[in-house]
């Protein structure tokens, strides 16, 4: 198991690796550009080398990108559609040259869609045709709060997508704490998350959990309202977090934290060191800069 965070890349794409290492994380999640544009970012050779080397040398990994918020691959407007498939190709192409593990994202929301079974064929012939234009990173799936119509909010929906897809081994599945529980997934308790967990490798395969999001939730079990807390401040909490932390099923996964910090600035060490205390894990050791 590695504990790492999402991390700013602001100021140079090599900069995440330094944050992550500040804050003792073990691995990164960033984004590649402002996650609510439809911005086409530009790495040069020297960034791209700067960025794996750093990350080599750091022994920071694996790493993720989360795709940007806007995109909706079951849009019914064929032309937001369209941009979107274009922007995840160009994210997973960049992904491919900066040795990331996985693209992690939103599918999208079938809002307008004739039927959720429609929406659910529109995201996976996206997904095929986004899979057809990279070569080496993962598609990582997130499931949602199940705000509005959105789409992967429950394992079916998920195991509806791979099986459109024929079960294609570049489709995985990345499980956010707080998204399961606000979802209506109970995992408070021992034997409740063995349940939730059994039902996810019935629909998804527990083989394709590639990425864990670890966040307490803001809001309440069953809201549908998608709100991060820091560890041990929500109402997930620390136990079950502590149940989740310790399962056998996620002990190879890596977790990314997604809270917004104590101060308000995202992940931090404190937040790290309760996820790895829960784990059973010694502090992290922080390498590097102290940079931010």
């Amino acid at each position: 198991m590695r504990i790492g965070a999402h991390v700013s890349a602001a100021g140079g794409i090599h900069r995440a690796v330094t944050r992550a290492t500040a804050i003792g994380a073990e691995c990164a999640q960033l984004f590649l550009g402002a996650p609510q544009r439809w911005s086409k970012v530009e790495y040069s050779d020297d960034e791209v080398a700067a960025f794996r080397r750093l990350a080599e040398d750091g022994h920071v990994g694996p790493n993720v990108v989360h795709a940007p918020y806007i995109v909706n691959l079951a849009a019914s407007d064929e032309r937001l559609r369209r941009r979107s498939i274009s922007s995840l190709i160009d994210q997973m192409q960049w992904c491919d040259r900066l040795d990331i593990m996985g693209l992690v994202v939103h599918v999208g929301s079938a809002k307008g869609a004739p039927s959720h079974e429609e929406a659910l064929n529109s995201v996976a012939d996206a997904i095929e045709e986004i899979l057809a234009n990279s070569t080496t990173t993962a598609f990582l799936v997130e499931n949602t709060a199940g705000m509005g119509a959105s789409i992967g909010s429950s394992f079916a929906d998920i195991g509806s997508i791979l099986d459109r897809l024929g079960h294609d081994e570049r489709v995985r599945l990345c499980l956010d704490t707080a998204h399961t529980f606000e979802a209506g997934y109970d995992i408070t308790t021992s034997d409740g998350l063995d349940e939730v967990l059994q039902k996810c490798d019935r629909h998804v395969g527990l083989d394709r959990l590639a990425a864990v999001h670890a966040n307490d939730s803001k809001t309440r079990f069953g809201s549908n309202v998608d709100r991060h807390e820091n560890i041990g401040q929500g109402h997930l909490g620390e136990q079950a977090l502590g149940y989740f932390m310790r399962h056998p099923a996620v002990a190879q996964t890596p977790f990314y934290l997604e809270v917004p910090g104590l101060a308000g600035h995202g992940p931090d060490r404190p937040n790290i060191d309760a996820l790895r205390r829960l784990a059973g894990l010694a502090p992290a050791r922080v390498r590097g800069s102290n940079e931010t």
